[in-house]
């Protein structure tokens, strides 16, 4: 059988109807109209079936008592009559028997021989039943009462006591009137059930349909009109019974839930005006992220062209140093005559002039500083909210401990969120995998009277190669492969942080990771001397 022949005849399975496809589709009245009227039908049915069935057994209770009663009277007026019976005599007595009880079809009465021959020596019938026989025979065997019921007739045989030959008296009575009593009673109960079934169903179905049908279409209206988004509707309550107890919790429940509806679309406009606000916050972060990466980037190349001035300065500075001192000597010879004093004025102006210059771009290349006091805490807060997204996204989760006793730093705001940042961004690079940032600050007493804010920013990192812990803060050293990173990162952060007349470390804590200490003097001020501010 291929795959759509089984799937039709699935389908034809599925589609036929059942018993209790067809109950679960009809209503509560009329399920309860067909119960009501199978248990009343099973009701009438069983009542008429027992009366029937007692008023039977009466009646062929009193035929097989006329049948025994007249067996023995019978048998008693044949044990008091002589040795040797007229027949004659006997057929008029056991007619008068027969006469005398209407219910009595039939009298009999038999002599056997010693030889078991049997004779018939009264009857009220002109031929004889053997079943009859049989049972008188039985009874002078038995020497007791007998009796033998059949489908039509029910006889009694009793043995006449004391005489010889062997004398029993059968008396038999029709059990057609026990028949006609049983159909004649079915079709009674058959046409007395039929009303009685209606009656009774309808008796019911008025009662329920005041009791149970209205109250319970209320509470389904109730349910529909609720279902349907009318919350604020409510079932009227008919009655204090157990469906007037549905109804009220009905109400209770829709009232709650009309309640917490409310509620909940409450919450739901505050969910979004906070969500609104929190996705403006958001861009804001990013935008303030891109300037500080954008600034961050502008530092690293003011960083290297200052570090190409110095180099420059230094060793341009030094060969002009030399030549600018011979110049000064040669004019100072007395024997050099007037042409050439007048050609060394000339390259000592320009001697000067490029001493100038090389200072300019030496004060060029500093970055100016703008101090003020700011909450470490807030400045923390700051950093690690503005990279969060790349925190997540590397799945590196980070655990701040920062007091807010702490007193505030005077630092230049902007430098030093640059080079916190640049902390965390070499943390990321050095757990590819993910891990956790640990960033604690506290006060540290290095001297008597001289306590300095200690910032301790720990990862769970590869650590520090031994090798470059000497010189890690080195413009141009690196770890990273060629063309990922300039090395100029930690060198910037060295340089922030000297300029605010502090102290920066590095070490592998005995635990794993690395650990980056930033130590910063309170109230501190930059180790050449004021700086001027921007403006």
């Amino acid at each position: 059988m291929n795959d759509a022949s089984s799937r039709d005849l699935e389908g034809n399975v599925h589609s036929r109807p059942t018993v209790a496809g067809w109950s679960s589709r009809l209503s509560l009245r009329l399920r309860l109209l067909v119960i009501v009227g199978a248990v009343v039908a099973a009701v009438v049915s069983a009542v008429s079936f027992l009366e029937v069935r007692s008023f039977e057994n009466t009646i062929e209770s009193t035929l097989l008592d006329a049948a025994r009663q007249t067996a023995l009277a019978v048998a008693d007026d044949l044990k008091s009559r002589p040795s040797v019976l007229d027949p004659v005599e006997i057929d008029d007595t056991v007619r008068e028997f027969a006469e005398a009880d209407p219910l009595v079809h039939s009298i009999t009465v038999f002599q056997f021989s010693d030889q078991g021959e049997s004779d018939i020596v009264a009857s009220t019938l002109s031929t004889e039943r053997e079943e009859a026989l049989v049972l008188a025979r039985r009874a002078i065997d038995t020497h007791e009462l007998v009796f033998d019921r059949g489908e039509v007739f029910a006889s009694c045989a009793v043995p006449v006591r004391g005489r010889t030959p062997a004398t029993a008296a059968v008396a038999t009575v029709s059990l057609a009137s026990v028949a006609k009593v049983r159909e004649r009673g079915r079709w009674i109960a058959l046409a007395s059930a039929v009303p009685i079934i209606v009656l009774v169903t309808l008796l019911v179905d008025a009662a329920t349909r005041a009791f149970v049908y209205r109250p319970v279409t209320e509470i389904r209206a109730t349910m529909q009109a609720a279902a349907g988004g009318a919350l604020g509707s409510r079932a009227r309550v008919v009655r204090e019974d157990e469906l007037g107890a549905v109804a009220v919790g009905l109400n209770d429940m829709l009232a709650r839930l009309e309640t917490f509806n409310a509620s909940l679309q409450e919450r739901v406009r505050d969910a979004t005006a906070e969500l609104r606000v929190r996705n403006s916050q958001l861009e804001e972060s990013y935008g303030q992220l891109l300037t500080l990466r954008e600034a961050l980037s502008r530092a690293e190349r003011l960083a290297a062209l200052g570090q190409m001035a110095a180099n420059v300065a230094h060793q341009a500075g030094t060969p002009l140093n030399l030549v600018s001192g011979y110049v000064q000597m040669i004019r100072q010879d007395p024997s050099a005559d007037a042409a050439v004093r007048q050609r060394l004025d000339i390259v000592d102006t320009q001697i000067q002039q490029v001493t100038r210059v090389l200072r300019s771009m030496l004060d060029q290349a500093r970055q100016p500083l703008v101090r003020e006091p700011t909450p470490l805490a807030t400045i923390v807060g700051r950093v690690c909210e503005l990279a969060a997204p790349r925190l997540t996204a590397a799945r590196v989760q980070t655990t701040i401990d920062v007091p807010a006793s702490l007193p505030p730093v005077n630092i230049d705001v902007v430098q030093f969120e640059l080079a916190l940042l640049a902390l965390i961004s070499n943390a990321l690079d050095a757990m590819p995998t993910g891990g956790t940032i640990a960033i604690r600050a506290g006060l540290v007493e290095r001297g008597p009277g001289d306590p300095v804010v200690q910032i301790e920013v720990r990862d769970t990192g590869t650590g520090i190669e031994a090798a470059l812990l000497d010189r890690l803060f080195d413009l141009g050293t690196t770890t990273k492969p060629a063309g990922h990173g300039t090395g100029l990162g930690l060198g910037i952060v060295r340089g922030v942080v000297r300029q605010h007349g502090g102290t920066i470390t590095a070490r592998n804590p005995p635990e794993g990771g690395a650990a980056f200490v930033i130590e910063l003097p309170i109230g501190a001020r930059p180790a050449d001397g004021p700086v001027p501010r921007r403006t």
